[in-house]
């Protein structure tokens, strides 16, 4: 690495004109291999270890400098997720394997314990883990969105060959020869885009228009935020991150202290609230063989039939393997999920989340501020999560606990429920029949109001209203020892 204040000037390079060491520097880089390295970023940062030398005899007083850069190639783990190529996947050779594996395990043993529950759930992910390593091949990398026509490979071809012969020889002739077909190609590579997207339009229109199939492409189309990369340095509370561990901790950080900050309890009122919880926990953990309407089979495949095709959590299943049940796992999964359940007890791996961020639109991607984080989960934990989910549900509309009014996290509802109604009594109060009124309105949109929930005045609200037993254990196991790893650049 050659460095240094060469007060070298060339038009090309920025500078208003080219001077004589700028010329002289010009015909350096071309006589020699040597290229260019343009910084996006300040190397500031990068810098220790400067120390200062005598000077060496120059007139200009100039001292020369020797110092350490750290920016070598840093390594990266792998990411925890392992994507599928689902396309190609024998689901025959899958479940008789994920049949093979799960007979190994004897169903008449007893799940009692919290060590037991952990082998057990190992058992089974990692029997569902063998059958799709050894029945779905692992999806390969694209090298491109969109096949190149003959007459672009051609065009590469061609200026690759003037490129070498204009290092070699340094003829003007192969220059403007390269640069040429350079331009050629530029072009060749938009009309390639350009057919692309005909060919990809013209299949949208053919298909049905609410199909699934349209719209998953549609998404993929608008969401360039996803292929999306961290920059070289961010900043947070004065602290400038520029390796891979640096930033994750920056996030970490961030989400701690901001996301998902602990609320500030300090009124009588929230005393109250902990003592009640800690006797409930005290309770609940005393409180062996509860009597509740155990899971079924039936339950369980219902609601698996029913699993979206979303992300997979640390523990790799996808819920396409979950959907291509055997009748061996759907058995596993309701002794694993009553015992679960009666112990008051979910497996560490499926609190464990691996944090993926998104930029937001138009935002400063320096900030951790600027990023959205998402969190997949345990997909056999989710699993369990829609069973409980349904039986809350049903508990709380057979006795009516949830307002009327409520849109937000119930069935066939929106906001547009609530903005319809707002619509609908101002025209009433505007048309009224003998006096025309106003109607004035106060909307309040709260920070962080799912992220800042107070577990303990979740789970005093739950005792409060009294619900059934089995579900106020299961819930403050889902909110305790809870973690998270922040996953950059894919990993």
């Amino acid at each position: 690495m050659i460095v240094g204040d060469l007060n070298a000037a060339l038009q090309h390079m920025g500078s208003r004109k080219t001077n004589a060491k700028g010329r002289q520097l010009q015909d350096l880089l071309e006589e020699e291999k040597i290229d260019w390295i343009l910084t996006s970023q300040p190397l500031l940062s990068f810098i220790s270890n400067v120390e200062t030398h005598p000077t060496i005899g120059s007139t200009s007083g100039h001292k020369p400098l020797t110092l350490e850069i750290s920016i070598g190639v840093e390594h990266k783990p792998t990411s925890p997720r392992t994507s599928f190529n689902f396309k190609a996947a024998n689901w025959i050779k899958f479940r008789k394997i994920l049949s093979d594996q799960l007979q190994l395990w004897n169903q008449s043993r007893t799940i009692n314990t919290t060590v037991k529950i952990e082998e057990y759930n190992m058992f089974i992910t990692n029997s569902l883990l063998e059958a799709t390593q050894a029945a779905i091949p692992k999806l390969k990398q694209a090298t491109s969105s969109y096949t190149i026509s003959e007459a672009t490979r051609s065009l590469i071809k061609t200026k690759h060959q003037h490129y070498r012969r204009w290092k070699k020889n340094g003829q003007e002739t192969d220059k403007q020869l390269y640069y040429k077909y350079k331009l050629l190609l530029t072009n060749s590579l938009r009309n390639d885009r350009k057919d692309h997207y005909k060919k990809l339009m013209s299949s949208l229109c053919q298909k049905k228009m609410y199909s699934e199939s349209v719209w998953l492409t549609v998404r993929k189309f608008h969401q360039k935020r996803i292929k999306q990369s961290l920059p070289r340095i961010m900043n947070y509370n004065n602290i400038v991150a520029t390796s891979e561990k640096e930033k994750a901790n920056i996030f970490a950080e961030f989400f701690q202290s901001e996301i998902y900050a602990a609320p500030n309890n300090t009124l009588p009122f929230h005393d109250q609230v902990s003592n009640r919880v800690n006797i409930i926990r005290n309770r609940m953990q005393n409180t062996a063989d509860i009597k509740w309407n155990k899971i079924t089979p039936e339950e369980v495949k219902w609601h698996m039939k029913q699993l979206r095709n979303s992300a997979t959590g640390s523990d790799n299943i996808h819920n396409r393997c979950l959907k291509n049940y055997t009748s061996q796992l759907i058995d596993h999964l309701t002794l694993l999920f009553n015992s679960i359940v009666d112990v008051g007890y979910i497996p560490s791996v499926w609190k464990k989340a691996n944090i993926i961020l998104l930029l937001k639109p138009n935002k400063d991607k320096h900030q951790p501020s600027s990023y959205r984080p998402i969190s997949p989960l345990s997909c056999l934990g989710k699993l369990l999560e829609r069973i409980i989910k349904q039986r809350l549900l049903l508990e709380l509309n057979s006795r009516n606990i949830l307002p009327q009014h409520q849109a937000g996290f119930r069935p066939k509802k929106s906001t547009m429920y609530n903005i319809i109604r707002i619509e609908r009594y101002v025209k009433s109060q505007l048309h009224h029949p003998k006096i025309r009124r106003h109607t004035a309105a106060i909307f309040f949109d709260i920070k962080a109001a799912f992220d800042s929930v107070c577990h303990e005045g979740l789970i005093y609200k739950f005792n409060d209203l009294r619900f059934p037993t089995y579900i106020i254990k299961y819930l403050i196991s889902f909110l305790e020892s809870r973690t998270a790893t922040v996953e950059l650049d894919n990993t």
